[in-house]
């Protein structure tokens, strides 16, 4: 009896379990559904990740462009006051034989240098070469409007004929630092960022 019952049980129960499945499809359209999910998943997740790296990419490529293009304009302003300021020495030399100087002395060009301040890419520079150029540019500056080194080689006297010489060596050596040092450095740099780009470009 108790046989016949559990049979019978048996028999009620596994219909309900077919029937279950055959009301969602099937196995076979389960494992389908669940691999279609799956897949579904994945591919969002590596579209997401595909697009998260090329935006990473195209941030790091508009960084470098903006970075080559600073380096590349200070070099080239850097450049053409190294070329005016070269250019004056011999002037300066040629007081010793007695021969003042009465022409305007040069100017720097800094509008690039200045407005670069306003660039966040600037602090992306090697501090060395802002350093450098900043103090560059601020004791050539001194130099340039010192009124008193103006009167002394306009009046040629063998009292200031020291001074003299000590300006013009001063003058000349911060000349030389920039051209040997600050133009080579801010080349290499402008290189390298030039470098990145074309990686990025690829």
């Amino acid at each position: 009896m108790v046989d016949i019952d559990r049979t019978s049980l048996d028999q009620a129960t596994r219909p309900q379990k077919q029937r279950f499945l055959a009301s969602l499809g099937g196995p076979q359209f389960i494992a389908a559904q669940f691999f279609t999910i799956f897949a579904t998943v994945l591919g969002v997740y590596l579209a997401g990740y595909v697009g998260f790296q090329r935006t990473l990419e195209y941030d790091a490529l508009v960084k470098a462009r903006q970075q080559a293009n600073l380096l590349t304009s200070l070099h080239a302003e850097l450049q053409d006051n190294t070329e005016r300021l070269r250019a004056f020495v011999p002037l300066m030399e040629k007081t010793q034989e007695g021969i003042g100087v009465y022409q305007d002395w040069p100017r720097l060009h800094q509008f690039i240098w200045n407005a670069s301040a306003e660039n966040p890419v600037l602090f992306d520079v090697s501090p060395s070469i802002l350093s450098g150029m900043q103090s560059f540019y601020e004791n050539i500056g001194v130099m340039l409007g010192n009124q008193k080194a103006h009167e002394e080689f306009q009046r040629l006297t063998t009292s200031n004929a020291y001074s003299r010489t000590q300006f013009t060596e001063t003058y000349d050596a911060l000349v030389k630092m920039a051209e040997t040092e600050l133009l080579s450095s801010l080349r290499k740099a402008a290189d390298d960022a030039n470098n990145l780009v074309q990686k990025y470009s690829n």
